[in-house]
């Protein structure tokens, strides 16, 4: 392994690299995830991955950054619990 700066190269921007941008964080591909979502708001990413045919991390990465949604798991609350109300 080489490293830049043992190189000689004295700059810390980015190189330009091969590969390819992604595609799939569309207008379009988004609705698709936005509709989803709006049909059955508790679909896994799994689910909504399967029916939109993106990547699961896609999926995701719309819901969370795009459409700024996050899961939300249902939880025992403590307010509950009474003293007459006592879980056997």
């Amino acid at each position: 392994m080489v490293f830049t700066f043992q190189g000689g190269e004295m700059s810390c921007e980015d190189q330009p690299r091969s590969g390819r941008l992604s595609t799939c964080r569309n207008y379009e591909n988004l609705e698709k995830v936005r509709n989803a979502i709006n049909a059955d708001r508790r679909r896994t990413i799994d689910e909504i991955s399967e029916i939109t045919g993106l990547s699961w991390s896609s999926c995701q990465r719309m819901l969370t950054e795009d459409l700024n949604l996050k899961r939300v798991s249902a939880k025992f609350v403590p307010w509950l619990l009474t003293e007459d109300k006592k879980i056997v």
